[in-house]
């Protein structure tokens, strides 16, 4: 298990780590460690929002701190958001939408989806930093959590790396990775735990919906899906957190 989370990491990341025998089909058996893969995300964004929450004001920190989370990942996530949003916002049948995903150039609605999510994600971001700034690790599990019930509640296309979890990913993967999502309400207490389990819902929530808008415009989900999932799954995930809290804070 160990060979197949350095696998995922090595893939989801751009740390220089070794694999022998890269194997999509056997890492895929192990898809619901992407979830490790979001601790490690989260980890790296909670150092880095302490270093530049200290030195600069929380909205330039939170650019900073999108940018290197997305550096981390190689910008793939972003750039399945902006295939997905060509794909999505294209005139025609599966066929056309699929192709205009695929198209190498860049429409006009992979650049609103990647400008308006991004916007989004900075603006909440700050606004987390002065709630609390440990809700950057929750963020980060969840957007994952996001993009494994994607791939649990999607169908495979049939081209692309990214059929390989989704072929693989199942219920019983779903159910592991909210297990691995639990440790997380153990750093916060009282009405910070219900903000946690509002968060994972609305990332499984959010999953499910991108599968289903991925069957209706494509036919399935594939890898630039999946990406899109985690980028849309964190921005929703920090707009129910910010929500939550002022509300469950009137009470």
């Amino acid at each position: 298990m160990f060979k197949e989370f350095k696998a995922l990491l090595s893939f989801f990341t751009r740390i220089p780590i070794y694999v022998e025998d890269f194997d999509f089909e056997n890492i895929a058996n192990h898809f619901y460690l992407i979830i490790l893969i979001g601790y490690v995300f989260g980890i790296f964004s909670l150092l880095i929002g302490y270093i530049f929450s200290f030195l600069f004001p929380n909205l330039l920190s939170a650019v900073l701190i999108l940018f290197f989370v997305e550096y981390l990942n190689g910008f793939h996530h972003i750039d399945g958001l902006i295939d997905f949003g060509d794909g999505w916002m294209a005139v025609g049948d599966k066929k056309k939408k699929l192709m205009a995903m695929k198209d190498r150039y860049i429409g006009c609605g992979g650049v609103v989806f990647a400008v308006f999510f991004n916007l989004l994600a900075i603006i909440s971001l700050s606004y987390i930093l002065e709630i609390n700034i440990l809700y950057l690790l929750v963020v980060e599990v969840c957007a994952k959590l996001g993009m494994l019930s994607c791939s649990t509640f999607g169908n495979p296309l049939i081209e692309g790396t990214g059929r390989y979890f989704v072929k693989k990913a199942d219920e019983k993967f779903l159910t592991i990775g909210i297990i691995l999502s639990l440790p997380l309400l153990l750093i916060f207490s009282g009405i910070e735990r219900k903000i946690i389990i509002i968060a994972i819902i609305t990332a499984i929530i959010t999953g499910l919906c991108m599968a289903k808008i991925a069957k209706k415009h494509f036919g399935g989900v594939n890898g630039d899906i999946l990406g899109a999932s985690n980028e849309i799954t964190r921005v929703i995930v920090l707009l129910s957190i910010i929500a939550s809290y002022k509300l469950l804070s009137l009470f």
